[in-house]
């Protein structure tokens, strides 16, 4: 088990958020200011994948299933242990699946007193900013296993267009080939807002996992993502080179050993997005939709 250390703030509740690559589970303590943080800088990830096969099918792998109540169980059992309250929020596996309920039954049997929150896409793209931007202001870009969110200061738009749902539609082939499918595929289901504005900072794990590599992190550590201007031009040399390492060299990178069989599809995505929209730069940012859930359970009095 994970335990606290006394040196660190006191959390005074923990946030599970069911995605359609992960479950990720983090404890949180509100500042003097009002904001939330990790206080222990870390939020764990257990890779379940529950979104894959979902576009072709409709519906949530059993084993997929088992894996994210296993792993909603294991992390429920931390919170116990250190008696503070959990909240958790699904996004798009969840919202999409035609057996969802089922999914949310055996979750609610493994994690009794659990409240659980099924986010629209475009709650989960605004919660994601709440996190990232602190009350600040810019463009969002959130790329998740099965979608993606561009949020502004006056929209927030979600896709159907995650790595994991990337990943099923394109596997793995010459770069080229990939870049050309998967572009023509995201033209098909994404028209894109027309409000975005600097400064632009990225979310989920393809972004910040590009980050750490561009950083040349053999440990993750997002504290560092915010010294990093990530450019399409870094961004397409990096993808030339986690191609040309293939699969198996990936797989033996730390960084990438939940995510190297989807990597090359988040980041032509991104990749996309940032010619699409003309961004010159990002930063990666490890605050997101968690952080974000966090403060919006205060303001609706939930906490």
């Amino acid at each position: 088990m994970n335990h606290i250390s006394e040196s660190l703030p006191r959390p005074s509740l923990s946030i599970l958020d069911i995605g359609s690559n992960s479950v990720r589970f983090a404890y949180m303590a509100q500042q003097p200011s009002g904001r939330f943080c990790v206080p222990d800088k870390q939020k764990l990830v257990c890779t379940t994948q529950l979104g894959k096969g979902l576009d072709a099918t409709g519906l949530l792998s059993s084993e997929s299933m088992d894996k994210t109540v296993s792993a909603c169980g294991r992390f429920y059992a931390m919170a116990q242990e250190q008696q503070v309250p959990i909240y958790a929020y699904a996004t798009s596996a969840v919202r999409d699946a035609g057996n969802r309920q089922a999914l949310i039954e055996d979750i609610k049997r493994a994690c009794p007193k659990m409240q659980l929150f099924i986010l629209s896409g475009q709650e989960e793209g605004s919660l994601a900013y709440l996190g990232a931007f602190q009350g600040e202001s810019g463009t969002l870009i959130d790329i998740g296993g099965g979608s993606m969110q561009v949020v502004t200061p006056t929209s927030a738009q979600s896709y159907p267009t995650g790595c994991v749902r990337a990943r099923d539609w394109c596997p793995e082939r010459p770069l080229p080939q990939m870049r050309d499918t998967l572009y023509a595929w995201l033209r098909s289901r994404v028209t894109l807002p027309q409000d975005t504005c600097a400064p632009y900072l990225g979310v989920g794990g393809t972004i910040t996992t590009l980050g750490a590599l561009l950083l040349q992190q053999t440990k993750y550590d997002g504290s560092r993502l915010s010294t990093l201007r990530l450019t399409p031009e870094l961004l397409s040399t990096l993808l030339t080179k986690l191609y040309q390492m293939g699969d198996e060299e990936r797989a033996r990178n730390p960084l990438l050993s939940r995510r190297h069989d989807i990597i090359l599809q988040g980041g032509l995505i991104l990749l996309w997005l940032m010619e699409q929209l003309s961004i010159k730069w990002l930063t990666p940012t490890d605050h997101d939709g968690m952080e974000g859930f966090a403060a919006w359970l205060l303001q609706k009095g939930i906490l």
